[in-house]
């Protein structure tokens, strides 16, 4: 078999010529990419500033929400003398709530408070939102007004033989001037009165327990709620305070308080008060009931019983004294001063 012999010189090498399209599409793709890229970085763009948007818009509101919210609080918690500033942690955020007085009066004043909401969402670096809130609110400086030295709010009264109930005001020396008040003002009841009844007038009766009520302008509701702040919670003060300290004393039920209790300030017994012989109270005496005893005792301040609504009947028999001392009942009544908004005055700087 023969073999045919190939010439390595016949075998040539191909020649390679220059494409000029494929620069053309090695710049295209290059294009190309670039172009996706801009695009992707421009859609980046777009969605990083909606979430920041977003996300500002959720800080803005959530600061208005603290706003109001350390409004409410700054309302609900300032009792007796209040802070002028404060700050209150909320929803992650600051509210810082400032107290303008406008105008003042010993027994109502009236003031501008704004809240300032500060609040940053930890997820995203900038600058806080901020969102204040302002509110016109009347600061009751006192408890309750000066009208009776005993209020009967609901069920009939009896003063026996040997008590004395005057609204002739004791003496004493503070800035506020004496004045004589009604002896014993009842709401929803009869009065029998064989005892000592004193005052400008000695009585009067006026009919409902509501009347009674708008007479005192006593936010009893308020004060009887467990949630509302006193010094001393179901347990009576101690007697290591000054002599000038007028403290808060809340019964969440009944109480019985004996003759050693060092009595000064708002006494509250949401239930019945049974006094103990000898037992003392200067300042404001505010009870559900009060029950009929034989013991002696004595009020030097303000009394107001039948705020249960019951219309039990009050017995007072001899040897109980209620005098009205209008510096016991005023600085006594300081102690729960609080603030009420005036309706229709809230508004929001933008």
């Amino acid at each position: 078999m023969s073999r045919t012999r190939l010439d390595r010189g016949a075998l040539t090498t191909p020649a390679v010529c220059d494409d000029p399209r494929s620069g053309f599409v090695l710049a295209l793709v290059v294009l190309l990419l670039f172009g996706i890229g801009v695009a992707a970085a421009a859609g980046y763009q777009i969605v990083f500033s909606e979430a920041l948007l977003s996300v500002h818009a959720k800080e803005t509101q959530t600061a208005l929400s603290i706003a109001r919210a350390g409004l409410r609080s700054y309302v609900g918690k300032q009792i007796g003398v209040h802070q002028d500033t404060v700050t209150y942690s909320i929803e992650g955020g600051d509210a810082v709530v400032t107290a303008r007085l406008v105008v003042r009066d010993d027994y109502e004043s009236l003031y501008l408070l704004s809240s300032e909401g500060v609040y940053t969402d930890p997820t995203f670096t900038g600058s806080a939102a901020r969102r204040t809130v302002y509110q016109y609110a009347l600061k009751r400086e006192v408890a309750l007004d000066h009208f009776a030295a005993l209020t009967q709010v609901s069920g009939d009264l009896t003063v026996n033989s040997g008590v004395t109930v005057t609204g002739n005001t004791s003496a004493g020396v503070c800035t506020q001037s004496p004045v004589n008040i009604i002896g014993a003002v009842l709401g929803s009841g009869a009065l029998f009165a064989s005892g000592s009844l004193n005052g400008n007038p000695n009585s009067l009766v006026l009919g409902s327990m509501a009347a009674a009520m708008d007479s005192l302008g006593l936010a009893w509701d308020v004060l009887s709620d467990p949630d509302f702040p006193v010094d001393y919670e179901d347990t009576w003060p101690s007697c290591s305070l000054p002599a000038d300290s007028f403290t808060v004393t809340r019964f969440n039920g009944g109480a019985s308080p004996p003759a050693g209790v060092c009595g000064r300030g708002v006494l509250i017994v949401t239930g019945h008060l049974y006094p103990g012989d000898g037992f003392t109270w200067d300042g404001v005496v505010l009870a559900g009931h009060i029950e009929p005893t034989l013991n002696d005792y004595t009020i030097n301040g303000l009394l107001v019983v039948g705020l249960d609504g019951n219309s039990n009947a009050t017995t007072l028999n001899s040897g109980i004294v209620i005098q009205y001392d209008h510096c016991n009942a005023f600085w006594a009544g300081k102690r729960l001063s609080h603030f009420k908004p005036v309706g229709g005055t809230w508004w929001e700087e933008m």
